[in-house]
């Protein structure tokens, strides 16, 4: 009997292919349970040869800003006030003592710079650079064109600034045009009336998900390494999801405190699971959402074709980059229904297996769209996801696996913009890890 019941055990294990679980991923690596905050993991980048005869003769290329500062300082403040006080009634044990002064080392580092770039996140794009601009430097040689759009954010305007000091530092003749304009935001960082209501605190979702966050929330364990009398202390989840945010926001600064220590692997995970389902919620494909927030990328995407129209019918090589936020490219991964990026989701518990923030976007992440094109005009189109060749439900050209002719892919992507909220014919919902 035991035999019977384990061999088809063995033979459903067979048929995943060997990836680590979620939960081993985010345990192996503390630093991704921080999910947006995840400083950007990619130092080589990987790109197929595209066939015989073809040469490259476009990029198209939209990047998040790299790693920063936190925004909301009222987090340190919150909690530092908090230790502070159950300090004063001798309140805090020795651990509750040492975790006070790292807060404090982190806020020291992290005031007046709210959501201000890092050093780190300068490096990030500037090795992104160097790394495009090494694989593809026929596009980057002497005199080319490049054109580079930003958000009006100060922290997306650096970041542009890092990439192309980096071009011109390989290729000073380079001609970079850089624009950072109110209008350009209509297309770079753009919100619908729809999508803002959806990230309000009053949105329809929230009680349910607020609900389900209090099932994975288990405090007790924390509270009690860092204070004499728990029970002083008002709402413990609160300040534990406090904490971790603040803990989590560390590896993007110079500062090392190992705060996030002070959690247990189970602990991480489940405030992990915490932010990614509110970010897969407001911004990729969860079902309760509708849709909603990848319809916020129409103009985005349309902006991608239209530019890659132009310069495919100008016949002259060139570079376009736009670098902006974390919920703008979610919301373009999961609207032109990249793989990995845009699962949907209905059951809150499995929301993590569907979608996971780190992947899709880390600080720095990017999409690249490399345009080649043969002597008889034919276009062939590679996509990019932080640098990894990225699948579409799109059938590639003959004999390659993420190349894609642009004639096919144009039509494919005018479909998302016509129709974002049907799915695509070809696609094929599978979740990229398994376990937990």
């Amino acid at each position: 009997m035991k035999c019977s019941l384990f061999l088809p055990l063995l033979l459903l294990l067979a048929s995943f292919p060997a990836f680590a679980s979620v939960y081993e991923e985010v345990t192996d690596d503390p630093r991704r349970s921080g999910g947006i905050y995840y400083a950007y993991p990619v130092e080589s980048d990987t790109a197929p040869s595209p066939p015989e005869g073809y040469e490259p003769v476009f990029i198209s290329h939209y990047g998040r800003h790299g790693s920063r500062w936190a925004i909301k300082e009222w987090k340190y403040t919150m909690v530092l006030n908090i230790f502070a006080a159950q300090r004063r009634n001798g309140n805090l044990t020795p651990a509750g003592e040492r975790v006070e002064k790292m807060v404090q080392s982190l806020w020291d580092d992290a005031q007046g710079n709210a959501g201000a770039l890092t050093p780190l996140g300068e490096r990030q794009h500037k090795a992104i650079a160097s790394r495009l601009a090494d694989r593809y430097p026929a596009l980057f040689a002497d005199s080319m064109a490049v054109r580079a759009y930003s958000s009006t954010e100060p922290r997306c305007i650096v970041s542009m600034a890092a990439f192309c000091e980096r071009l011109k530092e390989m290729k000073p003749s380079l001609e970079i045009i850089r624009t950072v304009s109110p209008g350009n935001m209509d297309f770079i960082a753009y919100s619908t009336p729809e999508a803002k209501a959806l990230g309000s605190d009053t949105a329809s979702w929230r009680p349910r998900f607020n609900e389900w966050c209090d099932t994975l929330l288990h405090p007790a364990r924390i509270m009690s390494e860092l204070f004499v009398n728990p029970s002083e202390v008002d709402d413990h989840s609160q300040l534990m999801w406090l904490l971790h945010d603040i803990a989590v926001a560390e590896q993007n600064t110079t500062v090392r405190t190992g705060i996030l220590g002070i959690f247990t692997p189970g602990e991480r995970f489940a405030l992990w699971r915490r932010l990614n389902g509110e970010m897969y919620i407001k911004h990729a494909n969860a079902t309760l959402s509708g849709g909603i927030g990848p319809r916020s990328a129409v103009s985005l995407l349309k902006h991608i074709i239209d530019d890659a129209d132009r310069q495919l019918a100008s016949n002259h090589p060139g570079v376009t980059l736009r670098f902006g936020h974390d919920t703008n490219l979610i919301r373009l991964l999961a609207l032109m229904q990249v793989e990995e990026c845009a699962d949907s989701e209905s059951s809150l518990e499995k929301f993590h297996l569907a979608w996971q923030d780190y992947r899709v976007s880390p600080m720095g992440a990017n999409l690249q769209l490399i345009f080649f094109r043969n002597t008889a005009g034919h276009t062939l189109v590679l996509l990019r996801h932080n640098e990894r060749p990225a699948a579409l439900p799109l059938s590639p050209h003959p004999g390659t696996t993420h190349l894609y002719p642009w004639a096919a892919l144009r039509a494919y992507l005018l479909s998302r913009l016509n129709n974002p909220d049907n799915e695509p014919p070809n696609r094929v919902v599978k979740y990229s890890r398994i376990g937990q």
